[in-house]
């Protein structure tokens, strides 16, 4: 029996059998304008990630990232490239689970005007963040992410 480290929001280890996690799949928005980002902040502990949802039953990525998009900020973005996979091993809800995220750039359609909604049901509201302020240490996970992101879309790279 393997045994697979799960981390909660709080960086706490769970050690657990691999027989025992549940699987899902989940999609996050790198969504850069102005060489800024936008990202969520874990109330607990401060740290950012990109925004996004696990997938529910017969959804799409893409069906997903856009509607979450829709109830952050009030705009349906435009879905750019697959930027990066990861498999994550979190402990959410008292339950180890492995997911496997998706994370895909996106943008603003031209006519819209974006409205940070602190109506909505994350832990805190969206923010931006100037992108080249950014380091690994300040992330929850989609630094990674970020960075394929950046390099792609602007030819440049974050501090690590």
């Amino acid at each position: 029996m393997s045994t697979i480290h799960c981390y909660d929001d709080d960086g706490q280890v769970h050690l657990v059998g691999a027989e025992s996690l549940h699987f899902s799949p989940a999609v996050y928005g790198v969504f850069i304008e102005n060489d800024r980002l936008l990202l969520l902040a874990h109330q607990g502990s401060g740290l950012y990630t990109p925004p996004g949802c696990i997938l529910t039953p017969n959804e799409s990525p893409a069906q997903a990232i856009r509607h979450y998009f829709r109830r952050l900020v009030d705009i349906t973005p435009e879905l750019g490239p697959l930027l990066f996979i990861e498999d994550q091993y979190r402990w959410l809800d008292g339950r180890p689970w492995q997911i496997t995220a998706l994370y895909y750039a996106l943008a603003r359609p031209f006519t819209a005007s974006i409205g940070l909604n602190e109506s909505v049901e994350a832990d805190a509201p969206p923010r931006w963040v100037d992108l080249f302020d950014l380091q690994r240490s300040q992330f929850l996970f989609g630094f990674k992410a970020v960075t394929a992101g950046v390099s792609r879309l602007h030819g440049a790279n974050l501090p690590t």
